[in-house]
């Protein structure tokens, strides 16, 4: 997905700090826009946290979203504003805690992995695994938007990887159609951990839960703290309650 990185600093007097009037009603940017203050490679894991809870919203919805490979930028933008502003935010203990216990979306590989099975030995296949590239017309599309590179597992089996972060359920039905690829799916998440989750979605306010797992988590995590938090398009964040166990 191109997306668009505005670095202009006057959109953060009115986006990103907090009004004078805690009643003044801003929403949030529908163009996605990385805060000048949060490194690259930090932007990059806070926007697969905002593209995840896209995803989780539509699989709730059963949106027809879902048919789409790539996530639509302005349904990201609200999200990536508010994740940026709790990283950034240096009022709350919620917020420090957050960053400390490094608490993001879980299983951000379902945005840049699936399987596919086709004949090791097909000239397609070939191509992509040794010059990435497949002399496939619509799979060279894909392969040169998302930067998809390929990895043989054996017996016919193969794992693709694509640099930019995608709808790969998608990305698998639509691979699905080509006639050497046998069968694709989309990387699923397994076991436990920290997550981001949406409550409630306005074009003003943001309600988040963020939460902290430990112990077993592989098989499921036996403890759990939590955090509600509450973003405003005007920059202010609150902390709306706290539960759960004892943080360790």
């Amino acid at each position: 997905m191109k997306t668009s990185l505005f670095l202009f600093s006057f959109i953060w007097i009115f986006l990103f700090f907090p009004a004078c009037d805690g009643e003044t009603t801003i929403n949030f940017p529908t163009d996605i826009i990385q805060d000048s203050r949060i490194s690259d490679s930090t932007f990059q894991i806070l926007l697969d946290d905002a593209k995840l809870l896209c995803l989780n919203l539509y699989l709730n919805e059963e949106s027809k979203e879902l048919r789409n490979i790539e996530i639509d930028e302005s349904n990201i933008a609200p999200i990536i504003s508010a994740v940026q502003m709790v990283f950034l935010d240096s009022l709350l203990s919620a917020s420090y805690q957050i960053r400390d216990y490094q608490i993001h979306t879980l299983c951000p590989i379902q945005l840049h992995e699936g399987t596919l099975q086709s004949d090791s030995l097909n000239p397609h296949i070939t191509s992509w695994l040794r010059n990435n590239y497949s002399g496939h017309d619509l799979l060279d599309d894909y392969i040169y938007t998302y930067n998809i590179s390929l990895d043989s597992l054996g017996n016919n089996q193969f794992l693709y990887h694509s640099e930019i972060g995608i709808n790969q359920l998608a990305l698998a039905t639509e691979l699905k159609e080509i006639s050497f690829i046998l069968d694709a799916k989309s990387s699923f998440c397994i076991g436990d951990g920290s997550q981001i989750e949406i409550i409630d979605l306005q074009n003003d306010f943001i309600h988040l839960i963020y939460s902290y797992g430990w112990d077993d988590c592989p098989s499921g995590c036996i403890n759990r703290h939590y955090w509600e938090i509450g973003v405003y398009g005007s920059g202010i964040v609150e902390l709306i309650s706290e539960s759960g166990n004892q943080l360790p």
